[in-house]
């Protein structure tokens, strides 16, 4: 059974960098990643035979990777992670990340867009690198309002992905979708349907 959700989630912007933050407790979330893949982190903890059930925030970077390394240290100071140990700030924070660019990320957009963060009014985004660029490449993130496991985030992730080269984007890519927790009743299949038609629209 998935715990109830105490609030919604939280989203941030600040140089570039989006960040998802989870309510306290955290949320399940599952990816899917094809082709080269693109700039990640802690993606193999999405997995369903991973010890770690919930991710604390999800980071997509327009550069390489760090804006994280500042969400990592604001979840840290405020005792919000997967706790190890009875103290207050005994914590490791679940903080996947993607990125569509190869330049250092900063870590300072990320902690900025932490405190940046308020509700999101939409449930799908995606990053892509720049039109000619050999390396060019999609992040995304889609927000799931349904109560699932981390095999179904990442069975809806898939499918949002498979969407986008049905759609002629056939570029490497990266889908994280993150499960609200509601118990709205609706089935997989369709929860599959619907992300696929929004991060669509959101990429294309």
């Amino acid at each position: 059974m998935t715990r109830p959700v105490p609030g919604p989630p939280l989203l941030g912007r600040s140089g570039g960098a989006v960040v998802l933050l989870a309510p306290e407790g955290g949320l399940v979330a599952g990816a899917d990643v094809r082709g080269a893949p693109v700039g990640t982190r802690e993606l193999d903890l999405l997995a369903p035979g991973a010890l770690v059930g919930r991710v604390h925030a999800v980071v997509l970077s327009p550069a390489g990777l760090g804006a994280e390394e500042g969400v990592l240290a604001w979840l840290a100071e405020r005792g919000r992670g997967f706790r190890v140990g009875a103290g207050e700030h005994e914590v490791v924070p679940i903080v996947p990340a993607l990125a569509v660019g190869s330049g250092p990320g900063d870590p300072a957009s990320g902690r900025a867009a932490c405190e940046a963060a308020g509700p999101w009014t939409g449930d799908a985004l995606a990053l892509t690198g720049p039109v000619g660029t050999p390396d060019r490449r999609v992040a995304a993130l889609l927000l799931v309002r349904a109560a699932l496991d981390k095999a179904g985030c990442g069975r809806v992730a898939a499918s949002a992905r498979d969407g986008l080269v049905r759609a002629g984007l056939e570029l490497p890519s990266a889908v994280i979708a993150v499960a609200t927790g509601e118990d709205t009743g609706t089935p997989l299949d369709a929860l599959c349907v619907d992300a696929t038609a929004r991060l669509r629209a959101a990429a294309l």
